[in-house]
C-alpha cells in the first residue's frame, strides 16, 4: 500500500536531521504508525517499548472533544521513522528544488505491506528480525530452551499443542541439550547493555521457535500473551514519540459517528447493494476522520526517538494547574466564556473549579483575596497553594473530604445527608431552578460560597494576625505560619462539620455562621496558633504529624483548659 502527502521538510541546523510536516487522516496514520509501548502482559512478559499504555479515560476524553467539529488541537503527532524491510519512508522533493535548500517543499510517500495477511508466524519472524537488526549479536542464535519448555506447557494448555506425557518431554529436552549447539551459540552468552531487549527477544523467538512446530494458523488476535497489535507496533515504518491518545481519541471519534441515524441509513443501503460491512465501515471511518498533523522526524536511530520522548515528557515545560486555572478563568468574558464553556469541559478543563478558585483568590472580600497561587511569574513563594486551596474549597462547595487526619468519617458528607435537605438556606431551590438542594447549594455562586467566605473570615479574625508576618499566626506566609497552612485548615474545617453533625444543626443562612462558630470554639483560648511550636525540621504533612495535631486541636477544643504542651507539635501521633 501507498500513501502520498504534500509536505514541506526542513531543517532547524546543520546537523543533517530532516523534519517533515504534513497532515494525514487517522486511519491511515493508524496503518503505518506503531506506538511501542511499555506493556507488561499478563503472566509478566515485557514489550521493549518506551511509551505508556494507553488510558481508556483520556481516549474517550479525546474522543469526545474530537466529535465536536469546532475543536482543533494544534500539536501535531511527534513522530519518527523505523527500519522496516519491506517498507519505506522518502520525500521526493518537488521540480526545481536546490539541493542544498534548508526548506524543501514536496511529497512523502509511505510504503507499507498490509499486514491484516500476515499470520502469526510471520509477524514473530519480522518482530524477531528487527531486534536482531538492532542487535546483531542476536542473529543466528536460539532462545533459551526453559523459556521454549515453558512456552510449549502454555500452548498445550490452550490447545495449541497437544499433550504430552511428561516423561516423554523429560526425554526430549534431554535429547535437545544434547544435542549440537548452534553456530553462534546460546543467547544467554550474548553481553550488552540492553538487557531489557534481550528478554523481550527471548520472549518473541520463543514463541516464533515454537508457533514454526504448530501446524495450523493461529487463530484471534492474541497467542501466548501477546497480541497482534502489540507487536505489528514493531513492523510499521514510522514510530509514534507522542501523540498515541490523540491519534486512539481521533479513531474513536471516527468510529463513534457509525452510530449517525444517517450514516446508519448509508450502511443499510450500501450492504443492501452488495458491498461487505468491512469495506463499508472502513470507508465511512475514513472519510469522517479528521486529518491530524504530524511532525516527522526523517531519523531511524531508536536512541533519538527515546530521546525525543524524554525531551517532550520530561524537559518541555508544562502549563500547571494553577497558571491553566489563572487563564481560564481570568482570560475570557462572560460572554465568551458561556460560547466555550460546554467544550472547555469536554476538554477536560476543570472550568467551574477555576473559576470559584480565582473568585475567592481575587475577590476583596474574601480572606483568601491575594494568597493564593496562580501560577503567574510575580507569585510570592509562600502563598497557598492552588491544589490546596481548591480541596479547602471543595469541603465547603462539593461537601465533601471534611475528615479529620486519622479518622474515616467525612463529616462534610454526613452534613449534607443528614442536615443540609432541612436547612432554610436551600429552602428556595426549586423557585431557583434547581432539582435538589445539594444542586442549588453547590452552583458557582451559591449558598456555599457565602458560607466559605463567612467562616474562614471568623477564622482569620479570631485566631490571626493580618499585620505582622513573624507571628507564628500570621494570616500568610505558609511555610511558617501554624494556623494558614493546608494542616491546620482541614483540621478547622473538618472540625466544624462535625460540630454542625453533632449538635444536629441546620442552616437558615451564611449569616448564622458567627455565631455558630462562636459556639463551636466556646472552650478555646483563641491565642491557640499563636505559640512557637519548634518546628525546624518537622514536615506538616507527614502522616504522623497530621494526625497528632488533628488529635490535639479535637481534644483541647472538646475540653479546654491549659493549650497542649508545644513539645507535643513536632511529635508524630503514635510516638
Amino acid at each position: 500500500m501507498q500513501y502520498r502527502y504534500q509536505c514541506i521538510t526542513s531543517k532547524q541546523t546543520s546537523s543533517g536531521k530532516w523534519l517533515t510536516q504534513f497532515a494525514a487522516p487517522a486511519p491511515e496514520i493508524d496503518t503505518w504508525a506503531g506506538v511501542p509501548q511499555k506493556k507488561r502482559f499478563g503472566t509478566g512478559e515485557e514489550t521493549a517499548g518506551f511509551q505508556r499504555e494507553e488510558s481508556p479515560s483520556r481516549i474517550r476524553s479525546l474522543r469526545d472533544f474530537y466529535l465536536n467539529q469546532d475543536n482543533i488541537i494544534q500539536n501535531p503527532l511527534l513522530c519518527s521513522l523505523r527500519d522496516i524491510p519491506g517498507s519505506s519512508v522518502a520525500f521526493e522533493p518537488a521540480p526545481g528544488t536546490p539541493e542544498d535548500a534548508q526548506v524543501k517543499i514536496g511529497e512523502l510517500v509511505v510504503e507499507v505491506p498490509d499486514f491484516s495477511f500476515l499470520s502469526f508466524e510471520e509477524i514473530l519472524r519480522h518482530v524477531r528480525g528487527y531486534i536482531e537488526s538492532r542487535v546483531p549479536e542476536l542473529r543466528g542464535r536460539q532462545p533459551d530452551a526453559a523459556i521454549v519448555d515453558g512456552l510449549k506447557v502454555r500452548a498445550a494448555e490452550v490447545g495449541h499443542l497437544e499433550e504430552r506425557e511428561p516423561a516423554e518431554e523429560t526425554t526430549e529436552s534431554t535429547e535437545e541439550s544434547g544435542s549440537e549447539p548452534p553456530e553462534n551459540g546460546d543467547a544467554s552468552g550474548v553481553l550488552f547493555e540492553e538487557s531489557h531487549i534481550i528478554d523481550f527477544w527471548q520472549e518473541i523467538a520463543g514463541r516464533h521457535e515454537l508457533v514454526k512446530q504448530i501446524d495450523r494458523p493461529i487463530e484471534g488476535d492474541e497467542f501466548l500473551g501477546f497480541t497482534r497489535d502489540a507487536l505489528l507496533s514493531y513492523l510499521r515504518p514510522v514510530v509514534v514519540v507522542d501523540g498515541q491518545h490523540r491519534l486512539r481519541g481521533a479513531l474513536a471519534a471516527a468510529r463513534e459517528m457509525l452510530n449517525d441515524a444517517d450514516v446508519q441509513s448509508e450502511v443499510e443501503e450500501r450492504i443492501a447493494n452488495g458491498e461487505s460491512w468491512e469495506n463499508v465501515e472502513a470507508e465511512i471511518v475514513h472519510r469522517k476522520s479528521r486529518l491530524l498533523p504530524v511532525s516527522l522526524l526523517m531519523s531511524t536511530e531508536p536512541a533519538e526517538q527515546v530521546f525525543q520522548f524524554i525531551v517532550v515528557n520530561q524537559k518541555a515545560t508544562p502549563i500547571g494547574r494553577a497558571l491553566l486555572g489563572t487563564i481560564v478563568s481570568t482570560t475570557l468574558s462572560n460572554d465568551e466564556m458561556d460560547s466555550v464553556a460546554t467544550r472547555l469541559k469536554n476538554a477536560g478543563i476543570q472550568l467551574e473549579e477555576s473559576q470559584a478558585i480565582t473568585y475567592l483568590a481575587r475577590h476583596p472580600e474574601s480572606p483568601f483575596s491575594g494568597l493564593v497561587e496562580r501560577g503567574l511569574a510575580g507569585d510570592a513563594k509562600d502563598l497557598l497553594q492552588w491544589n490546596v486551596f481548591s480541596s479547602m474549597i471543595g469541603i465547603f462547595r462539593n461537601l465533601k473530604g471534611g475528615k479529620l487526619f486519622g479518622q474515616r468519617n467525612d463529616y462534610a458528607e454526613i452534613w449534607k445527608q443528614r442536615f443540609l435537605p432541612g436547612s432554610g438556606i436551600v429552602a428556595d431551590y426549586e423557585t431557583q431552578g434547581f432539582d435538589s438542594p445539594e444542586e442549588y447549594w453547590n452552583k458557582l455562586d451559591g449558598p456555599w460560597r457565602d458560607v466559605f467566605i463567612e467562616f474562614w473570615t471568623k477564622i482569620r479574625d479570631t485566631f490571626g494576625d493580618t499585620k505582622d508576618p513573624d507571628k507564628h499566626n500570621f494570616w500568610g506566609r505558609t511555610r511558617e505560619s501554624n494556623l494558614f497552612n493546608k494542616i491546620s485548615l482541614t483540621i478547622l474545617a473538618a472540625d466544624f462539620f462535625q460540630f454542625m453533625v453533632e449538635t444536629r444543626t441546620t442552616l437558615g443562612s451564611a449569616d448564622e455562621i458567627s455565631d455558630l462558630v462562636d459556639t463551636w470554639l466556646e472552650n478555646v483560648n483563641t491565642g491557640y496558633f499563636d505559640k512557637n511550636w519548634n518546628l525546624a525540621g518537622v514536615k506538616k504533612d507527614s502522616t504522623g504529624i497530621r494526625n497528632q495535631w488533628a488529635f490535639l486541636w479535637s481534644e483541647y477544643r472538646k475540653s479546654g483548659g491549659n493549650l497542649p504542651d508545644r513539645r507535643l507539635f513536632r511529635q508524630p501521633k503514635g510516638e
